[in-house]
């Protein structure tokens, strides 16, 4: 099986491409990135690091149009005027550019986007971008497009969200205010694990909204 992970050198992606190449299934591994393995860490081999600019047509199609699966892990958290980044520009037309290629050139490759459960309202705007995404993915390929919907994914490897993951998880599990679920915290490792089974068309919880 053929898996394309778009922002490949995320936090977010590279747990995906770990759990993938950890997998006893035998999968052809590409990222696809701005800075390819450039200037990152913690590579995971055999992956294949392509530097690509989705804005411009190039090598990236081919990679996306033999795929048998492609994730969608591009984005942003906040947008920065210092660093030219926009929901629009790094997150939605990523991701619209990928649906219409696959639209126009594959008939079985499956579009596997991580969404969001929920965010606070300062973060309207990233779940707007979110659910933008959502409504076009569906439109344009129908029950190819999966979209995934994780709250915060937490690990020790990120000090600043494991120790809000842990307290929300607490507030929820142990004080049960569960008001606090739609924020869904994930512990990194469950979500790859869930990850392994949505791209294997299995069923996973994720898969589904909770309010």
């Amino acid at each position: 099986m053929k898996i394309t992970i778009m922002g490949g050198t995320g936090y977010i992606g590279q747990g995906i491409l770990s759990a993938l190449a950890q997998d006893r299934y035998n999968y052809e591994l590409t990222s696809l990135s701005r800075s390819g393995a450039k200037n990152h860490t913690n590579l995971v081999d055999p992956v294949n690091y392509l530097a690509v600019d989705l804005t411009k047509p190039g090598h990236w199609q081919t990679v996306i149009d033999s795929s048998d699966v492609v994730v969608d892990c591009v984005g942003i958290f906040l947008p920065s005027k210092r660093k030219n980044t926009s929901y629009q520009k790094n997150s939605i037309d990523p991701a619209k550019t990928v649906i219409d290629e696959l639209m126009a050139k594959t008939t079985q490759t499956r579009f596997v986007f991580i969404a969001a459960n929920n965010a606070p309202w300062p973060l309207k705007n990233y779940m707007k971008a979110k659910e933008e995404v959502i409504d076009y993915g569906v439109e344009k390929l129908d029950n190819r497009f999966v979209a995934v919907y994780p709250g915060m994914v937490y690990d020790k490897q990120r000090i600043l969200n494991f120790i809000p993951g842990v307290l929300l998880h607490f507030a929820i599990y142990g004080l049960h205010l569960n008001f606090l679920k739609k924020y869904r915290p994930v512990k990194r490792q469950k979500f790859n694990q869930e990850m392994l089974q949505i791209i294997k068309q299995q069923s996973s919880a994720l898969t589904n909204k909770i309010s």
